[in-house]
């Protein structure tokens, strides 16, 4: 066996290859930095293209930008109309920023992949529906979380595309329009009602929802901000003092027993504490804006998953006087964004009239006194508001009974309709809005206008189309279809990837005119007959062939 001769090391420095403690080459460092150059480069080119491709189709739905503006960058077609994917920012969660009051918020961030719209106010309804990047929430609507609520920009393009509209049929001089909104939740549509100089009444059968939208519509001055602010400062003293004695009073709410699950011992003492300093104050606005403060921080401190999922978790680790520095930050981030939104209405604009009603009976909303009705009604069996949000009616001792009893499509109600038989659109839903509906026609003027704003859902693993839903129950002798747009949302989940297949999952925004001619005036009562002249006496002869014997 011959022997073997090493190989000949080449001229040179020899580099060790890189590994634990040992350095990496200077060529390599430069290529792994050019390469992370490039896919930055690249990732940010792409974006700017789908920017530029958004704002090229559907325009920037800011406050410059109105709706009979955006209406004019979507053309109405029959035909998909594709749009640019918006799902760079979907799942990320809240940073704040902007102005004070504003948040960055996504109510709807799904992407806006196709677009469709039919009629002459199609258009207008399309670029309402299609909800551009977020540009922030304004003034009061980022106070409270609340599942299910308007996107701001479509009631604002809606409302300021139908007023466009009366202009140009010559309604100038007609009275301001009376706007409605029979599931207010939390009271977006009236916000933007108001901005707009309209009267606006809201309705709901959610107290909390009422007291939410209470606070959004509410405008103070800069005087009334500070005594709020310095209210909640001195109760967050008294609060601090309490806090290290050793057996401080507590409040003793009647359901304490199904707060404690919820709650760790620190937060629950100090959550009681607020609750009793508030329930001290005399009745008034100061009290009823601070429990309202006090219910958007229920949730945050508890066990539970989030408003849209209250379901128990894992227990939320925050030290000690958490509580007292969210309830100061959030008063003064509402009475800071009550304040500009006083500066910014028009002039004698009027404060939105709230009611807590079943909207299938409007007992206090007058026979043919709504103009415009723009609304989004409960979707069957997604959300179940009073399971939702007894967290908060037990904590202020809310009476959520009648809500219990007359919430439509309620996400229980569905339940048991599965159970008990195969298809889940048996149940009440369809005959509750049938009668929503009905109401609405009764309290809509002749010529009104209707808004209905709803998605597509899924029913025991199938896909139901909303718009044919809602087809089958209007009640075509009250409403006629005049203007629809459809947008094409993503589907996310497994379950609504398999449900919607290929067809897809469908936002729809449908404009509908009330029917019929008014009412005519009662007919005044006819005069009565004059009494017959009598005639001559009756013969009492016999008549034979004619004559009178």
């Amino acid at each position: 066996m011959g022997s073997k001769t090493k190989p000949r090391r080449k001229p040179g420095r020899a580099f060790r290859k890189p590994g634990k403690g040992r350095a990496q080459p200077p060529w390599l460092r430069a290529k792994q930095a050019t390469a992370k150059k490039a896919t930055v480069k690249k990732a940010t080119a792409k974006d700017a293209t789908a920017k530029k491709a958004a704002a090229k189709i559907i325009g920037e739905n800011t406050e410059e930008n109105t709706g009979e503006n955006a209406a004019q960058n979507i053309t109405a077609a029959s035909s998909p109309v594709p749009l640019a994917d918006d799902t760079a920012g979907a799942g990320r969660k809240d940073r704040g920023g902007g102005s004070p009051g504003e948040k960055r918020r996504r109510s709807f961030s799904q992407a806006n992949l196709e677009a469709r719209s039919e009629g002459p106010q199609g258009a207008m309804l399309a670029a309402a529906l299609a909800v551009p990047r977020e540009s922030g929430y304004r003034l009061t609507h980022a106070f409270h979380p609340y599942p299910g609520r308007f996107h701001p920009a479509l009631p604002r393009t809606v409302l300021r595309g139908l007023l466009q509209a009366r202009r140009e049929r010559g309604g100038a001089n007609d009275p301001a329009p009376q706007v409605f909104d029979p599931f207010v939740g939390g009271g977006t549509t009236l916000v933007e009602a108001m901005l707009l100089g309209l009267p606006a009444t809201g309705n709901d059968l959610n107290p909390v929802a009422v007291m939410v939208a209470r606070e959004r519509t509410r405008t103070r001055d800069a005087a009334e901000a500070a005594a709020v602010e310095a209210e909640t400062r001195r109760i967050a003293e008294a609060v601090e003092a309490l806090r290290r004695e050793k057996n401080p009073p507590r409040a003793n709410p009647s359901r304490i027993h199904r707060l404690t699950p919820h709650y760790q011992p620190h937060l629950l003492a100090e959550l009681m504490q607020w609750l009793r300093l508030i329930g001290m104050l005399r009745p008034g606005p100061t009290l009823e804006t601070l429990r309202a403060v006090f219910s958007s921080a229920v949730v945050k401190f508890s066990n539970l998953t989030s408003d849209s999922r209250p379901e128990a978790g894992p227990p939320p680790r925050y030290p000690k006087g958490a509580v007292t520095r969210f309830l100061v930050g959030k008063c003064r981030e509402l009475t800071r964004a009550q304040t500009d939104l006083g500066q910014r209405l028009p002039p004698k604009t009027p404060r939105p009239v709230l009611l807590e009603e079943d909207a299938r009976l409007l007992p206090s909303v007058e026979a043919d006194s709504i103009s415009l009705t723009l609304t989004s009604p409960p979707y069957p069996g997604i959300y179940d508001y009073h399971h939702q949000h007894q967290l908060r009616m037990d904590w202020l001792e809310l009476d959520g009974s009648a809500l219990l009893k007359g919430e439509v499509g309620s996400r229980r109600e569905a339940e048991d309709a599965a159970s008990e038989a195969a298809d889940a659109q048996k149940w009440g839903w369809s005959a509750g809005l049938r009668d929503v509906l009905g109401t609405l026609a009764r309290v809509t003027r002749p010529g009104g206008r209707l808004v209905l704003a709803m998605g597509d859902w899924i029913s025991n693993g199938h896909a139901v189309d909303a718009r044919n839903a809602i087809g089958r129950t209007v009640l075509p002798e009250h409403w006629s279809l005049d203007s629809s747009a459809s947008i094409r949302r993503a589907e996310h989940s497994r379950l609504e990837k398999k449900a919607f297949g290929r067809r897809g999952k469908w936002e729809h925004l449908l404009l509908f005119t009330r029917g019929g001619e008014p009412p005519k005036p009662p007919k005044p009562p006819k005069p009565p007959k004059p009494p017959k002249p009598p005639g001559p006496p009756p013969s009492t002869g016999k008549r034979i062939r004619g004559k009178t014997r």
